[in-house]
């Protein structure tokens, strides 16, 4: 279903998701300690999105909707990022890693719509 074009940026985003999101409920008091955010509540919930994005790409990436529902979730991960309260130089480094990650995985969504609506033509 979903266009061979698009299918390996899809595909991967949705690997990357489902990685991401475990890494996130696998482990949020670390990340929320490491980044200065201090809820491992929210961390795991933002995991939880994460994985049910990426299983939606996987699943039907062909969908245009799972597409933008992962973009609507990292708009989400951005605007709690921005509550994070670092105070040392690694929460500093871990804080920058994190949204270096949600630029790429951005980039990526982006990446897809284009291939998708091309596909669409």
């Amino acid at each position: 279903k979903t266009p061979a074009a698009a299918r390996p940026t899809i595909y991967a985003l949705g690997l990357a998701s489902l990685a991401l999101g475990l890494i996130k409920t696998a482990r949020p008091a670390a990340i929320a300690e490491r980044t200065g955010l201090g809820g491992a509540a929210m961390v795991r919930a933002l995991g939880l999105r994460e994985m049910a994005a990426g299983a939606g790409l996987l699943l039907d990436g062909g969908d245009k909707r799972w597409l933008a529902a992962h973009g609507l979730n990292i708009v989400g991960q951005v605007a709690v990022l921005l509550k994070a309260r670092p105070s040392s130089r690694r929460e500093w480094r871990s804080l920058t890693v994190f949204y270096g990650v949600l630029l790429g995985l951005t980039l990526a969504d982006v990446y897809a719509a284009q291939r998708l609506r091309r596909a669409d033509r």
